[in-house]
């Protein structure tokens, strides 16, 4: 199609150009004295530093770069000055032969839209209006949808959606969110999620009128049904095992099920579980999934380190085994910390164990009168594993360990929508479906909501970043 010796008759261009290269589809408007028409033909540009070429081919002509020139316009728009020579095919054609042409056009980086007017030595003259073809893609991704997200409560709903969006007009995300079905029982919201320029996924967004399972699960088989997704999803917080996960961490479903689904005879509750697994490719996805590079994730401070090991302390945890530890204190650094709290008096020996000595209860207790704001930053983990599902909100301290008798001893999470969630995704024949929560507190009697802001946020940004991958790698993006 265009060989390096028409590329190298174009200008240099800076590194500030837009980039066009690619295939792109061609409106031709044509006048030539009092007639006039339209070709349809698709063009084929090519560019690197040393300039641009570009092909174009119609039903009855080729043409090819003679000779491009790029600028801004007194706006400051991208402009490209294009010289070409066209080569009429034996058939569909009336020129007798090759001719010459040249066109102004001005590039919208917005609709991705290269168009201006042309002039040839056919006398003939008229509009070219070449539009990027990935962007078919998107207008059939403002119809169909690739993921539906679904929030239980508008608190997950906001962040998701704040989490997803775009930074500016040409950033990655979603840059318009359009309603649809505002005033029927099912509304939701559509958007096209952008990554590096190109149409990536459509994304809905909806979330039922109350939480739980009860709610959640005939709503989004409602809309799954409706919209057909290729995923069906959730982010959200949720309560998280303290022997496996501390506040703020990422809890990924490898599986959900109903825990409280059973009988209850004389003898007790009786279980009786059926679980939805993740698909396997979907498990070993999130299993690779990096929390350093989502914006909630922040290394902590000798300070941040100081008072999560005496907040450990004060609600009676074992700061050495627990499981963010080693987020907090690096090789070597928690004997001196020890040491440290110890010559203040903040903390003492107990045999094998530590304790807060009463200056360290007092200055714990006032970290906690005064620290009442959402952290900004942790240095949070991704775990995957079994969430569980129930039906009741939870603050008694004891589930996990009753869990732990029921079937499945390996639960990470507790939440009410998860299992509903997958059981919708099962009965809708959707292809995939995942959970992504936020660890907001343990479901113990100390449950409160500092932490539900950072955990809806950053569950978001774990399900961004999945979501990119998972469809930057999808076979014929």
């Amino acid at each position: 199609m265009i060989n390096e010796s028409e590329l190298a008759r174009g200008n240099p261009l800076s590194s500030a150009f837009p980039d066009v290269s690619g295939r792109w589809s061609i409106e031709i408007h044509w006048v030539r004295g009092e007639n006039t028409g339209q070709v349809d033909a698709e063009a084929f540009i090519r560019q690197d530093e040393t300039g641009i070429a570009m092909t174009v081919r119609s039903r009855g002509s080729d043409s090819h770069t003679i000779l491009v020139k790029s600028g801004r316009d007194g706006s400051g728009e991208p402009i490209l000055y294009y010289m070409y020579e066209v080569e009429p095919k034996a058939i569909h054609s009336d020129a007798v032969g090759s001719y010459k042409g040249a066109a102004v056009l001005r590039y919208y980086p917005h609709g991705q839209e290269l168009s201006g007017n042309y002039w040839t030595s056919q006398r003939t003259s008229g509009r070219f209006k070449l539009m990027r073809e990935r962007f078919v893609l998107e207008e059939a991704m403002n119809e169909t949808t690739d993921v539906l997200l679904i929030a239980a409560i508008k608190e997950e709903y906001d962040a998701a959606k704040r989490v997803l969006n775009a930074s500016d007009l040409d950033g990655d995300g979603v840059r318009e969110w359009r309603e649809h079905e505002a005033t029927a029982n099912l509304p939701y919201e559509r958007g096209v999620f952008y990554h590096r320029g190109v149409a990536l996924f459509s994304v809905a967004i909806a979330r039922p009128v109350r939480m739980g399972g009860i709610e959640t699960g005939p709503f989004a088989g409602r809309l799954a049904d409706r919209l057909r997704p290729r995923a069906l999803v959730m982010c959200g917080v949720c309560a998280g095992n303290p022997k496996d996960v501390a506040l703020g961490d990422i809890v990924v479903s490898e599986l959900a099920y109903q825990y409280d689904e059973g009988k209850r005879d004389a003898g007790g509750f009786v279980p009786d579980h059926r679980q939805s697994r993740v698909s396997d490719s979907w498990r070993r996805a999130a299993e690779s999934l990096q929390p350093e590079a989502c914006p909630s994730f922040g290394r902590p401070s000798l300070r941040d380190a100081r008072y999560w090991l005496l907040e450990r302390l004060h609600a009676d945890d074992n700061p050495q085994t627990h499981p963010a530890r080693p987020r907090y204190f690096g090789v070597g650094e928690w004997g001196t910390m020890i040491d440290t709290l110890v010559s203040e008096g903040i903390i003492e020996l107990d045999g094998n164990s530590l304790k807060l000595t009463t200056a360290g209860t007092a200055e714990v207790q006032h970290s906690l009168l005064r620290d009442v704001d959402p952290p900004e930053h942790l240095p949070f983990a991704i775990k995957v594993g079994p969430i569980a599902s129930g039906n009741v909100v939870v603050k008694d301290g004891v589930t996990w360990d009753n869990l732990n008798t029921m079937g499945v001893r390996s639960v990470i999470g507790l939440d009410m929508e998860a299992a509903a969630l997958g059981t919708a995704a099962r009965a809708s024949a959707v292809p995939d479906w995942i959970v992504i929560k936020g660890v907001m507190d343990y479901a113990d009697p100390k449950k409160d909501d500092r932490y539900k802001p950072f955990a809806a946020r950053a569950a978001a940004e774990v399900l961004r970043a999945f979501l990119t991958a998972k469809f930057v790698d999808a076979p014929g993006r």
